[in-house]
């Protein structure tokens, strides 16, 4: 388990730890002279093998293990939203009309394609002159692009085992990175303001690290 996904809570309280041992026992080599290594050993680190163990244990079987079990039960359960019947049906129709569908128009066509989908997304007066089929489509789209969005934040945060993610999700999520988000990206900013930003219109740091692994 990398301690990269450690909270930082837990990194701050290992390192509260560490600093006064090792000032405990740079003191006592400083201080040690004339004595053979075995008495260095003896009045140095023995004394302290207790207290550590008595820290380092609890804190290893109460919270480093089910921290790491938890963060693969949640990689899991995010693997089975993403595989699930609805889900599959919601990413395979978006992926028709946004790539296959848009691979057989004209250059014109493909930018009025995704020109409309971002102002669906950026500009809530578009949502008035777009009709219900293509609404409940967008909405389809707009589901998958922000579960990549939630899935790169539990991976940032630590929640979701990356090595799990990476297995079931990279693949997927390079395809829609760069036939879809990276396309729409390009095609203009948008405002900083939440409520025009889709969650996803900054670069995935935390899934895009996971391809150099």
């Amino acid at each position: 388990m990398s301690s990269t996904y450690l909270p930082r809570a837990l990194v701050a309280g290992l390192i509260a730890l560490a600093v006064p041992v090792l000032c405990l026992l740079l003191a006592g080599l400083l201080t040690g002279d004339g004595k053979t290594n075995y008495e260095l050993v003896r009045d140095l680190f023995v004394p302290l093998v207790g207290p550590l163990v008595a820290v380092l244990v609890p804190l290893l079987l109460f919270f480093v293990i089910p921290s790491g079990q938890n963060r693969q039960r949640t990689a899991l359960e995010l693997c089975q939203q993403y595989n699930a019947e609805e889900f599959r049906e919601a990413r395979n129709t978006a992926w028709k009309h946004f790539v296959l569908d848009r691979r057989r128009d004209g250059p014109e066509e493909r930018a009025a394609r995704l020109t409309e989908f971002l102002n669906y997304l950026t500009t809530p007066e578009t949502h008035a002159r777009i009709d219900p089929a293509r609404d409940a489509l967008y909405q389809k789209a707009t589901r998958v692009l922000d579960f990549f969005a939630m899935v790169n934040e539990y991976v940032g945060r630590g929640n979701a085992e990356p090595s799990l993610v990476r297995a079931f999700l990279l693949y997927y999520y390079l395809w829609w990175r760069d036939e879809i988000m990276d396309p729409l990206r390009q095609l203009r900013a948008v405002a900083d303001d939440p409520k025009y930003k889709p969650s996803w219109w900054d670069p995935l740091v935390h899934l895009d690290a996971l391809v150099k692994k």
